[in-house]
């Protein structure tokens, strides 16, 4: 479920139970986000035109150039948008450069239907001049959601900053082992340290299903969960959802959590779980 909140947050539940939250993108940011992609379209639209016409005096067909202008300035006006939120995980060029992204109503990333039909329904929004509808659908429903968002069933937040493995509580891989001091006894060897978030190094010896069945029940399903929604999760989300969970992981994996943190703690037990 979410729940729009008055300082413009967005809070999504999952079906675990586990809470999250987005911002939500102001109106300022959106329009000149959306300013800067209209310059974009602008240019394409302008340099489209100067093509055409030149192929139209080239082969001297005005029909030519009329085709051209028209079929090319739908590809361009639709396509850049639809394709650029698709491919992007709900990012153009104006969203990319203030950071914003267009999501799923639960957080989940936008796709190529849910960006088409944003865009499409974007004719009516920019009605009568200027996203007049767009604002105005905007300010009334009080969530941040023009008509395109409303019917695509997307919002546009303020993307999260990207967070780097060894940013993370604990995720910075261990220090090398100290060389052995000079003139004494050769020092014991040392296994060769492993990079950060590689379970592997930590499993127990007993199979990976006894390690899943002493874990809390709350917690393996919440794992389970995990480990089929990771692929399509950014690391800042599931680095939050390891932190809301961390005490059963810390009884569940202490090793791994002590050493690693509650990610690779998490990570651990979604590996797991696959196995």
């Amino acid at each position: 479920m979410e729940q729009p909140l008055p300082d413009s947050e967005l809070i999504v539940s999952t079906p675990e139970r586990v809470s999250f939250d987005y911002q939500v993108a102001g109106l300022g940011t959106r329009a000149i986000a959306q300013v800067l992609d209209l310059l974009i379209v602008t240019a394409l639209l302008t340099a489209l035109f100067f093509g055409g016409l030149a192929l139209g005096v080239y082969l001297n067909n005005s029909v030519l150039y009329d085709l051209v202008e028209i079929f090319g300035s739908f590809v361009i006006v639709f396509g850049y948008f639809w394709i650029s939120e698709a491919l992007w995980s709900g990012q153009t060029i104006g969203k990319k450069a203030f950071r914003l992204r267009a999501v799923g109503d639960r957080g989940e990333p936008m796709t190529f239907f849910q960006a088409g039909i944003r865009n499409v329904v974007r004719l009516v929004d920019f009605l009568p001049y200027g996203y007049g509808v767009g604002m105005v659908v905007l300010f009334i429903n009080g969530k941040g959601k023009r008509l395109g968002d409303l019917a695509a069933g997307t919002i546009v937040v303020k993307d999260s900053d990207y967070v780097w493995l060894w940013q993370l509580p604990g995720g910075r891989p261990p220090p090398p082992p100290a060389p052995p001091a000079p003139g004494g006894e050769p020092a014991e060897p040392v296994a060769a340290s492993t990079p950060a978030l590689q379970p592997a190094a930590f499993a127990p010896a007993t199979p990976a299903e006894m390690v899943l069945r002493r874990i809390d029940p709350e917690l393996r399903r919440f794992v389970t969960s995990y480990a089929r929604r990771r692929p399509d999760l950014p690391v800042d989300l599931r680095a939050q959802l390891a932190g809301q969970v961390q005490a059963n992981l810390h009884a569940a994996v202490p090793d791994v959590f002590s050493q690693q943190g509650p990610l690779a703690a998490l990570d651990y037990l979604a590996d797991l779980e696959r196995q």
